[in-house]
């Protein structure tokens, strides 16, 4: 079997893996149009391509792919009425985006002098991404608070929290619910001043879910106001022109980086892949579900236990303050930021998960090194 396959060249690893079921031709994300997919068998996407009818309707695409877990750049309706099957890949970047939240964290606590394992965290949202970020944070004994309203439908209350307490009880807030338009439980606006109007004195609030889930705007005057001490964003409403007043108001500013890492990356395409060949009746090879060469664990070591331990341990696996830097300087050229943007993701150094670092030469308990995911020379 022939198969075409258009593939956004943003997504690494996707023309190495799809080479081997198919004629691979690379676009860009932003440029891929109904011409592009005019003779496709599949389409790879990011979530910076719309798929519809507008897209597709022209086309011979019959499965899509989309190397993301939030599918609200997906008219999942139109491609069910088609006939075309889609893939993404949820919790493929989960320990990517839950380890930019650590790094966010040991960064704001050491900028701070404050220890961020002795306050409440409240994560809302806790699919693949805040379940783990909720697990991670018991293990560092943080009072953990969870909003989650269908989870806490079907498996009762008592485990978690609705909104307006957990604004009111919590230190930090981690947003990392999926972008919904309509129903019960739309998330749109989810987070809007209202509720930042209810937050502690002092407290901080991390987003990486989805441009459009706290409303910026609000954000931004909670931070010019002193309703938050500290304001971290990775996404935006208007990606990829976002507001130059967010990131001027925000501590730490990234582009849409949280889930980027390396493994992550790989990860999301594998998934899809693995669908498509099931798909099209394709044999899996070895070939085709391996993740990566093996490598050796790369070492980190620390000395210290004071406040400062946790961003002087994760900077050696995750440097935000550089991610933050970056971002800035790509963004001061107002009247390139689509292009800055893109080629900020694009470019993106390769970051490995904290998984792929061994903690032999550190002198923590195993709770905490377990905590963060390391592994060991020695197992």
């Amino acid at each position: 079997m022939s198969l075409n396959i258009v593939v956004d060249s943003h997504i690494p690893h996707a023309k190495d893996i799809f080479s081997e079921i198919g004629e691979v031709v690379e676009v860009p994300g932003h440029e891929i149009g109904p011409k592009s997919v005019q003779e496709a068998d599949i389409l790879v996407v990011r979530s910076i391509t719309r798929v519809d009818k507008t897209l597709l309707g022209n086309s011979r695409v019959s499965f899509v792919g989309s190397a993301t877990a939030g599918i609200d750049h997906i008219d999942t309706e139109y491609l069910s009425g088609q006939g075309v099957e889609f893939a993404h890949a949820p919790g493929a970047n989960a320990e990517s985006v839950v380890e930019y939240v650590l790094s966010a964290l040991g960064a704001l606590s050491a900028d701070r002098g404050q220890d961020f394992r002795r306050k409440t965290i409240g994560i809302v949202g806790c699919g693949n991404v805040g379940s783990r970020l909720a697990e991670r944070c018991t293990s560092l004994e943080m009072k953990v608070i969870q909003n989650d309203p269908p989870r806490a439908i079907a498996e009762g209350d008592a485990a978690f929290a609705d909104l307006p307490s957990l604004m009111t009880e919590c230190d930090i807030i981690s947003v990392h619910t999926p972008l919904t338009e309509s129903g019960t439980y739309a998330t749109r606006g989810l987070i809007s001043w209202g509720d930042l109007s209810l937050l502690k004195e002092g407290a901080w609030l991390i987003h990486t879910a989805r441009g459009g889930v706290c409303v910026e705007q609000d954000l931004v005057a909670a931070r010019n106001e002193g309703v938050l001490s500290a304001l971290v964003l990775d996404v935006w409403e208007n990606e990829p022109t976002p507001n130059l007043d967010a990131i001027n108001r925000a501590d730490i500013a990234t582009g849409h980086i949280a889930g980027y890492s390396w493994d992550a990356k790989r990860k999301g395409v594998e998934m899809i892949s693995n669908e498509a060949l099931r798909h099209f009746g394709i044999l899996q090879t070895e070939s085709l579900v391996r993740t990566g060469q093996s490598e050796s664990l790369q070492s980190v070591g620390i000395a210290t236990s004071d406040p400062r331990f946790v961003d002087a341990l994760v900077r050696q696996m995750m440097d935000i303050r550089s991610d933050d830097r970056r971002f800035r300087e790509a963004m001061k050229d107002t009247d390139r930021r689509e292009a800055a943007f893109h080629s900020y993701r694009k470019n993106y150094p390769k970051r490995r998960t904290f998984s792929h670092f061994d903690s032999n030469n550190l002198s923590l308990p195993p709770k905490l090194v377990d905590a963060f995911g390391l592994k060991s020379r020695d197992h």
